[in-house]
């Protein structure tokens, strides 16, 4: 009780995304993405820096900042098909990501997101089913992504995200440390 207590406390000084701000997300993943969608169930964690370098006036009152940075994150999943006795896949990405974050409030900070990056997998089949038993699959191509996201600032320099969208895991969440 005294945690809530103290994040309603410090929820008044939070102030939202501006141009030069930095942030740090840090967060799992889960449900399918690139590659993992045929594999049912994937569990991840991922990274991501931002920078905001331009606030883009949106009316009388309300003001968009674009903030650019990148991300990386890796993801974890595996399946059992008929004979085969086991399937698993690594999957990983690195990715240049543009945002732009639509400012109406100072601790929530909704924003829409594209990314472009390198998409890295390895599979490997272990079983006695159509494919010779331990075969690896490794490989990798460029990919782009959307997603939509919001975060919620507690304090100055903490919070929590949250993201939906065609990235590694379709839902990612965390937390968010604001460097400035």
């Amino acid at each position: 009780m005294s945690v809530l207590i103290m994040m309603a406390g410090l929820a008044g000084m939070a102030q939202s995304f501006e141009k030069g701000s930095q942030a740090v997300n840090i967060g799992i993943g889960l449900g399918p993405g690139w590659r993992s969608s045929s594999l049912g169930f994937s569990f991840g964690v991922n990274g991501s820096y931002e920078y905001g370098i331009v606030e883009v006036p949106m009316g009388s009152t309300l003001t968009g900042v674009v903030g650019v940075g990148g991300i990386a994150g890796a993801g974890f999943s595996g399946a059992t098909y008929g004979l085969v006795d086991n399937y698993s896949s690594v999957n990983y990405f690195v990715a240049a990501r543009g945002n732009y974050h639509f400012i109406f409030h100072d601790d929530f900070d909704p924003y829409a997101s594209i990314l472009i990056g390198f998409h890295g997998y390895s599979d490997k089949w272990k079983g006695d089913g159509p494919e010779p038993p331990k075969t690896t699959y490794s490989g990798g191509d460029f990919r782009a992504g959307v997603v939509v996201g919001a975060r919620y600032l507690f304090s100055d320099t903490f919070g929590v995200y949250a993201e939906l969208g065609y990235l590694l895991h379709v839902f990612n969440a965390g937390v968010t440390i604001k460097l400035k």
